[in-house]
């Protein structure tokens, strides 16, 4: 028996050639997403802001200041509310039997968060950044923006009424972008700064590190995989096209992100530690999981 192969995107779904006669039929939906509570984990490979030769002159002769291990147990967090917005979706099915259809979807959804809160839960030497130097350290984060393909096995549960429930699980991947930026900034007095207080030119270091500011925009993005648990009930308008309402629920896996780094301010200098160009600094963040709950209007045209 041959077997006949629909590919999507990325992703390759093989359907037995004996599916290929049936009822088919074109979904479209619209409404409202909210998200959980989002934890942004950013690490970088910066050193402590004594071993900037821009702040610190004499940085390379400090043992520390060298070493290959930069970045190593450093990190901090920007813990953010919840957020929400828009989703829209396209779905493409087909029925198999009276109760089980199979069906695609492509997702669109954007998630408003439009939040800045402080920076916090800072290990190594970003600990003692926040604690020893800054007035004022925050992140933001905008807009969360998907674009998703999915499968699904849905079951309908025909009755005497003209309402239809269904539920079904789904498989996919997503590609996530986030608007993300941050500030960090010194206190202007040398004298509330503690950083290179050992140091034997202390002055020169709190002096040149008083005023200065961390701080860039980026986008971030990451591909990841995640599974569709949905619920609905729709209601035949004619024998061609129904409405109704569904709520679909998605977790997705862990967002990192690429590293980002070259446009943005580190201490008022150019992204780097080395005067000579030698250590350029970029930085990472990560979600651990994210979920979505969307509620959607729904209308489906059979084909």
């Amino acid at each position: 028996m041959r077997v006949s192969v629909v590919c999507l995107f990325s992703m390759t779904l093989c359907l037995p050639s004996q599916i290929a006669a049936g009822d088919y039929y074109l979904g479209l939906g619209i409404g409202q997403n909210t998200s959980q509570d989002v934890t942004v984990a950013s690490n970088s490979n910066d050193r402590a802001s004594i071993c900037d030769e821009f702040i610190n002159p004499r940085a390379t002769q400090i043992p520390n200041c060298t070493t290959a291990s930069r970045g190593s147990g450093d990190g901090w967090q920007a813990l953010f509310g919840k957020g929400g917005g828009l989703s829209t979706e396209i779905e493409l099915g087909k029925r198999l039997s009276e109760r089980i259809r199979i069906a695609v979807f492509y997702s669109n959804t954007q998630t408003n968060f439009d939040q800045t809160v402080s920076s916090s839960n800072a290990s190594g030497v970003d600990f003692d950044k926040i604690s020893n130097e800054l007035a004022v350290g925050e992140e933001t984060l905008g807009t969360v923006g998907s674009q998703g393909l999915f499968i699904a096995i849905l079951q309908d549960w025909p009755n005497r009424t003209d309402w239809t429930p269904y539920w079904g699980i789904g498989i996919g991947a997503v590609e996530t972008r986030l608007g993300f930026s941050w500030v960090w900034a010194r206190n202007t007095d040398p004298a509330a700064i503690s950083t290179g207080s050992d140091e034997p030119n202390s002055d020169e270091i709190r002096s040149n590190l008083a005023g200065t500011v961390s701080a860039g925009r980026d986008v971030l993005w990451d591909n990841s995989f995640g599974y569709s648990v949905i619920a609905g009930i729709d209601r035949a308008v004619t024998p061609s096209m129904s409405w109704g309402i569904k709520a679909q629920f998605r977790q997705f896996e862990t967002f990192e992100s690429q590293e980002y780094g070259g446009n943005f301010l580190l201490r008022s200098h150019t992204a780097n530690l080395r005067l000579d160009g030698s250590e350029p600094v970029v930085s990472w963040s990560a979600i651990d999981s994210t979920a979505r709950l969307s509620l959607l209007m729904s209308v489906r045209f059979n084909l």
